[in-house]
This record gives C-alpha cells, structure tokens and sequence, in this order.
C-alpha cells in the first residue's frame, strides 16, 4: 500500500533529480518538461489553477510514458504517474462538456491554444474504451473480423494494393507485426477449471487465471500457454468466466468512472473462486489490479473487497518461481534476452523473476539486455499516440538489443511484446530476431524436452 496519497505525495517532490536518469522521455528530448520534476510541477500548478490549461499543457502531460520508472527512483515516495493522471482526468472532464471553456477551471483561451476536440473523434474513442474494452462480447466480434481479414485473402490484397498507404505510418507498421489472430472456434471460454498436471503430486496451490480483454482476442495462444505453464507448475487454476477488463487504459486516459465500473466487475468476479492466488500474464494487467484498492480509498463499502482481491494478485513468472515445480526444460542453442515490462518491474515489484525462468532453460544462453530500466515506448496505447517519441525510445531500445546479439528477445506484457516485434520490423532484422511472451518461450522448452523424453 502506498504511503502517500497522490494528493500529499504532489507535494513532497523536493527536485532532488533521482528520477532524471530513469525517465525514457528525458533520456530522449533533455527537456525538464519532458521529465517527473517538469510534469509534477505542471499537473500541480492545473490542479490547483495556478496556471491555465492551455493546449501545450494537454501535450506535454501526455507526452508521459505513465511508467513509474520514477517512483520506483524516487526517495519522496512522488507518485508522479498518479498526479498527472488527476491533472489528465481534469481535462478529460473539460472534454466531455464539448469545450474547455465551459469549465469551471481557469482556462487560457487568448491565443487558441485549447483546440476543441472534433466530435466524431472524441464519439469513436468513447466507443472503443466504453464498448468495445469495457465488452468482451464486442471484443470478441473484433477479433473475428481481424482474423476474417486475415485468412480471407484480404490482408494479402491490402498489402499488394498498397491500401495502408493512406493510413498513417504508425498504423502501417502495427498491421505489418499484428500477431495471428485464432479462429472463433479456438477462442472459446476457457475451461472453468484446470487441474495440475503432476497430479500424483500435492498441489502448489489453487490459483485464478486473469485472462484480460486484448489477451484473450490477439493472444490467446499465450492465454492457453498461462493456463497450461501453471498446471505443469504443480497450480490448480480456476478462471472465473465472469471477468472483465482489468481497466488500466481507461484509467491511463482520464476515464475513471468506466474503470471503477470494471474493478467492481472483477472484484466481484473472483471472490466466490477460492483461491490463493489471481494470477496475470500481463505486467500492464497487473499493475491496474494490484491498484485496485487505490481505486476505493474513498469508498468504504468497497474498499476492503478491493484490499483482499489486490493482495492476492502476482506475475505468472513471479508464483512460478516462488511457489511452482517445473518440468524439465530443453533449449536449442539459442542466444536469449529479456526486456523487462515498466510496470511489472515498477509497479508489481517483479524485477527478475521471467529472467530467472528464462535462465533456467539447458541449451540456450542468457545475455542481460543493457540499459533495461527504460521503457520500449509502448505503454499502452502511447505509441499509437504518441508515435514520433515512442519511436525515437524504441530505436534507442534497439541500439541496445543488437549489442546482445541474441536469437531471442523476451517479454512479459502483450504492449512489450508488439512494440519489440515492431522494433525488431523497423530494423529489418526478422529473420535474426523472435520476439516471444516469456510464458510461450517456456512451454515450447517444455514441450521441447517431452518429445526428446523416451517415455
């Protein structure tokens, strides 16, 4: 449990610079407003209407990664990702009434800074966090029109026709790396219940799997892999059909409401399942659950369901390791190296536990990826939205995987995994680099070593 509140913590940055060599942003530009310091002060001044909110504002608190490399740093316990998501929350509520003027909130509108958001935009993005994230009904209904596109044929026909040209460049380069989406029939629910595999052994614990929402559409393959990793582990898993949406990007952008909609959803979901433990494959996932009780501290009827449900939430790889009885493993003589998910190692505390499961594998040689504290640039949907910055920390994340000379390059957050892959398309270099979820690279040892096995 933090020791601060956002609201007192807002208050503590004393400017000491821990955080300076561990901002992505800062690393980049050496700009102080693309630092914690510059954007503390900057959400600080908004939320107490020091300063008018202006369009520049809006960009440069949205130029932040969220990815609590600072906090991690910081010796004031600043929740910096915290405090710019109230500022950021403040503005969205300006949205919502159509023009910033209309807010109660001091606003500079002299030199048309404050750009009103043309409503089909702000109408589709509603739709898509409130009825497409927030249902996995609907979700699933885009994930079969993703592999229709696919496997019909019309994939190969946009490509030959040159039709994404007209898209912008960054939605060029995400289609180009989209993982293979699974037909209808393999995304069914998973089995409410999965028992361990060793069954002639005692059990390592009763544990529920937290599927998510994008996972379970564009990864399913990983999904499966988690369900079928934890039963080889020695888990009997539970996966509560009723679960929902952790609601960590409707949170990122401002949507609180929606999010706290979501938690009550899952908190409710997992209670009735009896387990030890809510296990999440995802480390961006697992950074919005674990906060859950962030979410009701104002809320007594919920806060201390909240409290319970976020306790028992743990990084697949972090109960493997501390709890979990693997199989035997087998390599192929590959070079293999992990880039580390910001809000597993930050958020979740997980900082070694995938490279120590990966270090485990005979036949293939671990290399420590250097600089690995910073962000690949994904998180979340930032490089979607923030392209030419999330690029520029990708190229540099690049610079660095080349050095290791590897074969293989890990991850453990879905974000993670797309934005290497895309960074290992931009470098020309697919045929010497596989990108792959540290849970897949797992099982495939595994299955890997049950084949060479005589019995």
């Amino acid at each position: 449990m933090k020791l601060l509140t956002p609201e007192e913590s807002m208050y503590t940055c004393v400017r000491c610079g821990a955080c300076r060599g561990v901002c992505p942003t800062l690393n980049i530009t050496g700009r102080e407003a693309d630092g914690p310091r510059g954007r503390v002060l900057m959400a600080r001044s908004v939320l107490e209407g020091e300063i008018p909110v202006n369009q520049e504002i809006k960009e440069q608190l949205d130029r932040c990664l969220l990815c609590s490399a600072c906090v991690d740093a910081c010796p004031m316990d600043v929740q910096v990702p915290d405090i710019i998501m109230m500022a950021k929350e403040q503005i969205a509520a300006a949205t919502e009434m159509n023009s910033f003027h209309e807010r109660s909130v001091k606003i500079d509108t002299s030199q048309n800074d404050i750009k009103r958001t043309a409503k089909p935009v702000r109408s589709v993005k509603d739709f898509f966090f409130d009825k497409v994230l927030g249902d996995q009904k609907n979700l699933n209904k885009v994930g079969n029109l993703l592999w229709m596109y696919q496997k019909s044929g019309l994939q190969k026909v946009t490509r030959a026709v040159g039709i994404m040209k007209f898209f912008p460049e960054q939605m060029q380069q995400m289609e180009r790396i989209m993982p293979e989406i699974l037909p209808p029939s393999k995304r069914k629910h998973h089995p409410e219940y999965t028992p361990r595999a060793n069954d002639n052994k005692e059990t390592r614990g009763r544990v529920a799997f937290f599927q998510g929402c994008i996972m379970d559409v564009m990864f399913r393959d990983t999904n499966d892999n988690s369900i079928k990793l934890l039963s080889k582990a020695g888990f009997d898993v539970v996966t509560p059909q009723a679960q929902v949406c952790c609601g960590a990007l409707h949170h990122h952008s401002g949507k609180s409401d929606k999010a706290i909609e979501l938690a009550k959803a899952n908190i409710a979901a997992f209670e009735n399942a009896n387990v030890d433990y809510i296990i999440t494959n995802a480390g961006g996932c697992g950074a919005a659950l674990v906060e859950y009780e962030e979410f009701f501290r104002d809320d007594p009827a919920w806060l201390e369901r909240a409290k319970k449900f976020s306790e028992k939430i743990r990084d697949i790889s972090e109960i493997v390791v501390e709890k979990g009885e693997l199989p035997e493993l087998a390599g192929r003589g590959e070079r293999v190296t992990y880039q580390p998910s910001c809000h597993l190692q930050y958020v979740m505390k997980v900082k070694d536990a995938p490279a120590k499961l990966v270090k485990k594998v005979p036949n293939a040689e671990y290399v420590d990826l250097p600089e690995k504290k910073y962000c690949c640039g994904s998180a979340g949907i930032y490089n979607m939205l923030q392209p030419e910055l999330a690029n520029e920390i990708l190229d540099k994340k690049m610079e660095k995987v080349k050095e290791t000379n590897s074969a293989v390059l890990i991850t453990a957050n879905p974000g993670c995994y797309l934005q290497m892959k895309l960074g290992v398309y931009r470098e020309g270099m697919e045929s010497v680099i596989e990108t792959k979820h540290v849970v897949d690279y797992l099982v495939e040892s595994i299955e890997r070593a049950e084949a060479k096995s005589p019995n």
